[in-house]
């Protein structure tokens, strides 16, 4: 089942030029899905980031919030993961293949 998702993913990644998903599945075949902590992602990538970028996200009477975007690139594929409040809240892809 994993392995299926993987290969969508694959396939919708290599149609479009950036997709918002759920989940995906690193090169060690570790999902790394929404929710998830980034000690849960770090633990699971098993390598560095290509860049991590951090900015401010306001929010309507609220105090601002700090989020921070890891990009990792996986088998031409580009991810890029933000965090919010120490959690997963958005994975972006983007296929390499042009």
């Amino acid at each position: 089942m994993k392995k299926l998702a993987f290969l969508l993913l694959v396939a919708a990644a290599s149609f479009s030029h950036a997709a918002d998903v759920e989940s995906f599945v690193t090169a060690e075949r570790q999902t790394i899905t929404l929710g998830d902590t980034v000690e849960e992602m770090q633990a699971r990538m098993k390598a560095s980031p290509m860049s991590v970028i951090s900015h401010a996200l306001p929010e309507k009477d609220q105090k601002a919030h700090l989020a921070i975007d890891y990009t990792y690139e996986i088998e031409n594929v580009r991810y890029v993961i933000t965090i919010i409040n120490d959690k997963i809240s958005k994975i972006q892809t983007e296929s390499l293949d042009k």
